[in-house]
């Protein structure tokens, strides 16, 4: 090859890469030119689509676009990530992913179809709510202590709900129950209402569901609150103890949430949405309906939630491969 074809060669060749790289850095900066989606795993009605929802009203309005919350239940989050895992790492399609997720279906199913390490990288962190361990009011059981004395004299007789296999209102129970040495039986639905409304007519006696879901419940004396999983007792509920109180530590954080995206999503875009992020943590709006909800907000930095995640991999990890779950 001459001297002059060989720099024709690399002219051509630096002014494609400078055109990819122009076009990239246009397509970053004309973002959003589309609706962006965020994929859901829980039904439509509980707290997570409600924290989604709002963080896709606050989020859409800093970018200057759309965030439409998309609900796809079912399979403990796995036909959500799966799909959200399907669609191209542009930034036009976000999980929300909670501890359930990104940590407990790794030792909830044997063949877990992604790998929450490898396959997202975080967006923000957005929440910590409280489980609040409730009964069906029928049952008569009106404290922890009752609960225990039941469930050890009929093992596996008391049916529990949860908003799905390996979902945190799932392991939040099993948990519990191997702290108490009890064994119940586990009732899977498609989401929390469900579980919620299988647990109020008596289809099932108990469920671990968040405090916002479950507080309108309780008021109504449709659910008999027995323990509250969070760091110290809720205002609204001041004479339910904490598990904690009742001696059963370790349970104070573990319903956390945030937004991820596809790993491979350019870094302009990821920082865009998590500075947008920043700003639904600073809304006193965002603020005040999250207090009222009884969720805790997490910010910090962009990294924070796969930095979370390793360490509920490490935390939880031997006692839940202990419980065989994957094995059910």
């Amino acid at each position: 090859m001459s001297q002059a074809s060989n720099n024709v060669s690399k002219f051509l060749m630096g002014f494609a890469v400078a055109a990819i790289t122009t076009t990239t850095v246009y397509a970053q900066a004309a973002y959003p030119n589309r609706p962006v989606r965020l994929v859901v795993s829980q039904q439509a009605g509980g707290s997570s689509d409600t924290i989604a929802r709002m963080w896709a009203e606050s989020v859409g309005k800093s970018i200057g676009g759309t965030v439409v919350v998309e609900n796809k239940p079912g399979a403990g989050g796995i036909i959500a990530a799966q799909y959200v895992l399907g669609q191209p790492a542009d930034g036009y399609t976000l999980f929300f992913g909670g501890v359930s997720q990104m940590v407990f279906n790794r030792f909830t199913y044997k063949s877990l179809p992604y790998s929450p390490e490898k396959d997202f990288t975080g967006v923000g962190m957005l929440t910590t709510v409280p489980f609040i361990l409730v009964t069906n009011p029928a049952t008569g059981m009106k404290s922890l202590n009752e609960l225990t004395q039941k469930a050890k004299q009929s093992p596996g007789k008391l049916n529990f709900a949860s908003a799905g296999l390996g979902n945190s209102t799932h392991l939040a129970v099993e948990l519990l129950a191997k702290a108490l040495d009890i064994s119940m039986t586990h009732i899977p639905f498609k989401g929390e209402p469900d579980g919620v409304m299988a647990t109020i007519g008596g289809q099932t006696e108990v469920m671990a569901p968040v405090f916002g879901t479950a507080l309108p419940h309780i008021k109504n004396n449709k659910l008999v609150p027995l323990a509250v999983i969070a760091p110290q007792r809720l205002n609204e509920l001041p004479d339910v103890p904490t598990a904690a109180e009742l001696g059963v530590k370790g349970f104070d954080n573990m319903g956390w949430s945030g937004i991820v995206a596809r790993s491979g999503t350019p870094a302009g875009l990821v920082d865009k949405l998590h500075k947008a992020t920043e700003e639904f943590h600073k809304n006193p709006q965002v603020q005040a309906k999250l207090k009222g909800m009884g969720v805790i907000p997490l910010p910090g930095p962009a990294s924070l939630l796969m930095e979370t995640t390793e360490r509920d991999m490490k935390a939880w990890g031997p006692t839940l491969e202990t419980l065989n779950l994957s094995g059910q």
